[in-house]
């Protein structure tokens, strides 16, 4: 119950309100893919596709014609099957990863599972690379 309500109380993070913008200027289309149950990038304005959903594991995502590339953030969930869709209607993955994460002052290392020849690669957090890109994008735009 302690979870539910920390979810509650959460607001929604920089990366999250970075996706927002980028969604608002027309550079990100379609749901937020996800397996997380806090409904902060609901909150924060954007559609969202759940990954899985108690005994339904990685539904359908409906694809928005055009879209060119599959954005995959942050740590590594079951997320193979959702690039495998969008690999076959043609688009690229977009890994944004840091391939690891901090714990107790230490960096612990966790490498991409399965990037393909083709996609791409940063390795930053979403919450250091999300709102360069929006400052990039927006500056291009001006």
């Amino acid at each position: 119950m302690e979870m539910f309500h920390a979810c509650f109380l959460a607001e929604p993070a920089p990366a999250i309100r970075a996706l927002k913008e980028l969604k608002d200027a027309g550079h990100l289309v379609g749901p937020v893919i996800t397996n997380n149950f806090d409904v902060l990038a609901a909150r924060a304005g954007l559609d969202e596709c759940f990954m899985r959903r108690y005994d339904q594991a990685v539904p359908d995502v409906e694809w928005v014609d055009g879209a060119k590339a599959l954005l995959v953030v942050g740590l590594h969930a079951d997320r193979r099957k959702v690039q495998a869709r969008a690999r076959a209607r043609g688009m690229q993955a977009v890994y944004l990863d840091p391939e690891g994460f901090w714990r107790d002052g230490q960096f612990m290392p966790y490498p991409l599972e399965g990037p393909q020849d083709g996609d791409r690669v940063c390795r930053a957090t979403a919450a250091e690379a999300l709102p360069t890109l929006v400052n990039l994008l927006g500056q291009q735009a001006g």
